[in-house]
């Protein structure tokens, strides 16, 4: 069309032709319009493709820092706690069985948060498995519950 409107205005031709009549010119503007057409889906694939990834890399960022933070409160906690072991263990009346089990449970936390800060895919499925908690602490826990 631009090719009809500077042949029109420039070279003075009589007629403006929206479809040529010629094939030749035709078929050069069908390429054309084809490879426009082409390019702008390309773009807007390309476009899509970086946004998303830039979304992903946002959502890691974010999880990333709340995973160090909340690490950095877990251990925290897991080294105040440090002090209720001690004085558990200058106390003879209290039980070294139950002194195990907290030093299970102690060890257990700190691998989770260990497993957690290395989730590399970040999915609710991934991020679940990392976690998970392991049986045998639960059963000590509960078995010791049920003795009392």
């Amino acid at each position: 069309m631009s090719d009809s409107i500077i042949h029109y205005y420039l070279y003075g031709e009589k007629s403006f032709e929206i479809i040529p009549g010629d094939f030749n010119e035709l078929w050069m503007r069908g390429v054309i319009v084809i490879l426009l057409v082409s390019f702008g889906a390309y773009v807007e694939i390309s476009t899509k493709k970086l946004i998303e990834k830039e979304k992903q890399l946002e959502a890691s960022l974010i999880y990333h820092s709340i995973v160090r933070a909340s690490h950095h409160i877990l251990n925290n906690l897991l080294n105040q706690m440090q002090l209720f072991r001690m004085e558990a263990l200058n106390s003879h009346s209290f039980d070294k069985e139950k002194i195990k089990l907290y030093d299970s449970a102690m060890d257990e936390a700190s691998s989770l948060i260990k497993q957690l800060s290395e989730v590399k895919n970040i999915s609710d499925e991934n991020i679940r498995a990392s976690v998970a908690p392991r049986r045998t602490i639960h059963n000590e826990v509960v078995n010791m519950v049920e003795r009392v």
